[in-house]
């Protein structure tokens, strides 16, 4: 069995050692935070310590904080919650065409009880069309707009702040998905001009299944589901403790180590996007050249079967992202690549973390240009013997 590689850090990053601690600690209070006995002061104390760490990380107040089951739900809950709360003043959510699966999830649903999707378009890089924001965000009745930080496929960061001000000045909430970029570029959600921020534990070392959203004070959010008066009456239903413990203190340990991991980041990524340009005849790589997260970099090549590629790079010990990533199968075309213009193409993502170094990356090069260039002699062989059995030969 090969030595496992794993670059697949925008899907999960493995549990920190320190959150691995946090978690197995915070396991043996399992008092009720509502609860005003001991235990259930216990278990509070964990919860507000865990806020305080998040909102400091955000630039925030710990009351602008709601715990979620993860980034799906945060998006989730900040757009219907959100539009829900201000629905007499409008039915317009104004979204890019590369959010994540989740935005246009949660915005479907909303179609169905009388709201509308506006969709603007990104150029190749990826990034959102301002003009046609500012264009769409202006038109009445318009009640919330939310554009991704940086795209969970291509990279591309966005330019949030902008979007953000042309929202505000025509007096439009504004949202935000962070889960690509919380733990791994610093983040003051203040600054950025949301309104509301969605961000994912398990992105940054934290355990899968816990996530946060940031609300602004003042911001009016519907709660979902209802039931109790849990996080301040937005989310009902008892806090994963052990989580939230646990993703507060891998949020701190990835914040304090941003200086050096994302100059280790764009190193290696950058190293890959030149390997690929040189070692891998046909490599495509997608996405913003400069404004781009750290640790991602996505590619395809014309005429490949991807998922025959990613299946062989797995037995290699290789572990990568492929396809439409969040949506679909390896071979399914890209929702993202086909909305900036690369249709019909599944796309292969390869991200890294802190434990990937020069050799990791160069392993990955070798053996993708070596898979490469067999899956094409394989394929020249194969058309060489369909065309002497064609119809009429012979």
């Amino acid at each position: 069995m090969p030595d496992e590689i794993y670059l697949d850090h925008a899907a999960s990053a493995p549990l920190s050692e320190q959150a691995r601690e946090a978690l197995v600690g915070a396991s043996l209070e399992f008092g009720d935070p509502l609860s005003i006995h001991g235990r259930g002061q216990a278990a509070r104390r964990l919860i507000d310590d865990a806020r305080a760490t998040i909102a400091e990380h955000l630039g925030a107040q710990a009351d602008e904080i709601v715990f979620t089951s993860g980034g799906t739900e945060s998006v989730a809950l900040a757009i219907w919650g959100a539009v829900r709360s201000i629905r007499e003043l409008g039915t317009r959510v104004v979204v890019s065409s590369v959010e994540h699966p989740s935005v246009g999830g949660i915005t479907h649903t909303l179609e169905s009880d009388g709201f509308e999707t506006i969709i603007v378009p990104a150029d190749e890089w990826g990034r959102v069309d301002l003009d046609a924001w500012a264009a769409e965000v202006r038109k009445p009745g318009t009640l919330l707009a939310s554009l991704q930080h940086a795209n969970h496929e291509i990279g591309t960061m966005q330019p949030l702040a902008q979007a953000a001000r042309l929202a505000h000045e025509a007096g439009v909430l504004f949202h935000s998905d962070a889960c690509q970029t919380v733990g791994r570029l610093p983040i003051d959600a203040a600054a950025l001009g949301a309104d509301l921020l969605s961000l994912s534990g398990h992105k940054f070392g934290g355990p899968a299944g816990v996530g946060a959203l940031y609300i602004r004070r003042g911001v009016a959010v519907s709660a979902y589901p209802c039931g109790d008066d849990r996080e301040r009456k937005r989310r009902s239903g008892m806090e994963n403790l052990p989580g939230v413990a646990a993703m507060a203190v891998a949020l701190q340990e990835a914040v304090e180590a941003i200086p050096d991991r994302a100059g280790l980041g764009w190193r290696l990524t950058e190293r890959l996007r030149k390997g690929l340009a040189s070692r891998v005849p046909g490599a495509r790589v997608h996405g913003h050249p400069t404004q781009r997260v750290p640790h991602i970099v996505c590619f395809s090549i014309p005429g490949a079967d991807t998922e025959t590629l990613v299946m062989a790079l797995d037995d290699r010990g290789f572990r990568i992202g492929a396809g439409s990533i969040c949506s679909g199968a390896p071979g399914d075309p890209s929702p993202v690549l086909e909305s900036i213009g690369v249709p019909a193409t599944p796309g292969v993502r390869v991200s890294v973390g802190p434990e990937t170094d020069d050799r990791a990356v160069d392993r990955f090069l070798i053996e993708l240009a070596g898979l490469v260039a067999e899956l094409g002699r394989v394929e020249e062989t194969s058309s060489r013997v369909m065309g002497r059995f064609a119809p009429g030969e012979g």
